[in-house]
């Protein structure tokens, strides 16, 4: 019997974070009488206190993004930022190139690590406005998604890629994606007709009553228990590790291997056919509540 290759899968999460400090942000994050923003000088100080090198990259609502090691990591806040991660984990190999990978998660979404891009200023903004739309057309036909539309408020959700090839535009917050087949982005007026955005991607209108929505109001119907059932475990999307490095026979079903081509932006009706590859292509996990995700990185 022929020996099946092999691949040495490395984990960001497990050579910087220690046990100790992972359990001490698990425990800030589930500290409800604390806000965020405090949670966030926390994070730093504990990343200080553990030796972790970093550079801050900036707060949001669930998350707070720190630079290590040339990738960009988001730390979960409160349990919504942990579903956030998940998410974007979850379908980041369906819209890369138009988002940034997710090369790591850990299994409860404390922890994701992802490709570091350069962040839009406005004036880039301005210039890839229209190429903004494009993608967000094309993601459209598939999913709803919030808080990328083509806005001065969102600009900072958008970063450059800068590649051999030239740049690329992608989303690097898109936690906020939902599959269009949930019911809650029907209108109220019947039980067919499906919500349209706008032609900036913000908000939407009924087509048939032109009734308007904005998103905050159509995500708010989302439950958690939905989510959840939507992303369902994690562990399920690839291969497990127990140590920060470990060599593991290949399995096509979770790894590209050979040479690698670029990827070219999935269009229209092929998203929601990618939907379930998706769920086989995205990572490593360790076991245990220190289970993480890995995507395999290129050499």
């Amino acid at each position: 019997m022929d020996e099946k290759a092999t691949k040495v899968f490395r984990s960001l999460i497990r050579r910087r974070i220690p046990r100790d400090l992972y359990q001490e942000l698990l425990k800030m994050t589930f500290m409800y009488d604390v806000n965020n923003n405090v949670k966030g000088y926390e994070l730093k100080r504990l990343l200080t206190e553990y030796g972790v090198p970093y550079s801050s990259l900036g707060s949001g609502t669930n998350r707070f993004g720190i630079l290590i090691d040339g990738y960009a990591v988001k730390f979960a806040l409160d349990p919504d930022g942990m579903i956030d991660n998940k998410r974007e984990f979850l379908y980041s190999e369906m819209l890369y190139p138009s988002a940034v990978r997710v090369y790591e998660c850990s299994d409860d979404g404390l922890i994701a690590v992802t490709e570091y891009v350069e962040l839009f200023n406005l004036d880039a903004f301005y210039q890839y406005s229209n190429e903004m739309r494009r993608i967000l057309g094309k993601i459209a036909e598939s999913f709803l998604v919030g808080d990328v539309g083509v806005t001065a408020k969102n600009y900072i959700n958008w970063g450059i890629r800068h590649t051999s090839h030239g740049d690329e535009i992608c989303m690097l917050d898109f936690a906020y994606i939902y599959s269009v087949k949930y019911g809650i982005f029907k209108c109220t007026c019947d039980d067919e007709t499906f919500l349209e955005y706008d032609k900036d991607f913000v908000n939407f209108t009924c087509p048939r009553c032109g009734k308007k929505y904005t998103f905050g109001e159509v995500r708010r119907k989302v439950t958690r228990s939905a989510q959840d059932k939507e992303i369902g475990d994690i562990k399920r999307l690839g291969y497990v590790l127990n140590a920060p490095e470990v060599e593991l026979a290949i399995n096509p079903k979770f790894t590209k291997f050979g040479k690698d081509k670029k990827k070219k932006q999935l269009k229209g009706a092929k998203l929601a056919r990618k939907l379930q590859e998706a769920e086989q292509k995205q990572a490593e996990l360790l076991q245990d509540c220190f289970d993480y995700n890995i995507t395999e990185e290129e050499d």
